[in-house]
Parts: C-alpha cells; structure tokens; sequence
C-alpha cells in the first residue's frame, strides 16, 4: 500500500514534469527516410558474416561517448579559463 502509493506520487511527479511535452503533435518519420534506413540495414547485414558487427558498432560507440565526454570537458575547461578572476 505504501509503496503503491509512492510509486504514484512519482508517477504524478513525472506527469507533470513531462506536462508541456505532451501539448505537442505526434511526430511521424517520412517514408523514404524508413526505406533508406531499411536499405542501409540490409546492405550491412551482408558483411554480418564474416565481421562482427554487434561488437564492432558497440566499440564505436564505447569510443564516441568517450570521445563526447572529452570535449565536453575541454569545453567546460575552455569556458571556465574565460572567466575573469578565476585563473
């Protein structure tokens, strides 16, 4: 009973955060943008055979969060260098 009720107060809580998200449209993607995106999943299953691709889509991207949080970094770094009085 209690844990319901906490679970709905957290449910309330993200309702009304999410609030003004919801006064939009639905959004749909075009079809020409689905076909190609079909197209493309087809043309590199074909290399599924002899390369893993699981693996090898999982190491880029391991290698472009930590390539993003880098630069996010240096550009906190560079941001906090031009404010005045703090170096």
């Amino acid at each position: 009973m209690i844990t319901n009720a906490f679970i709905y107060i957290l449910y309330l809580i993200v309702y009304g955060i999410t609030a003004p998200l919801r006064l939009f449209d639905n959004v749909s993607l075009d079809s020409n943008f689905l076909a190609s995106i079909t197209t493309a999943s087809d043309y590199i299953s074909a290399f599924n055979t002899f390369l893993p691709l699981v693996t090898l889509i999982s190491i880029f991207g391991i290698f472009l969060a930590f390539e993003g949080s880098y630069f996010t970094y240096k550009l906190i770094m560079w941001i906090v260098r031009k404010i005045p009085m703090i170096n």
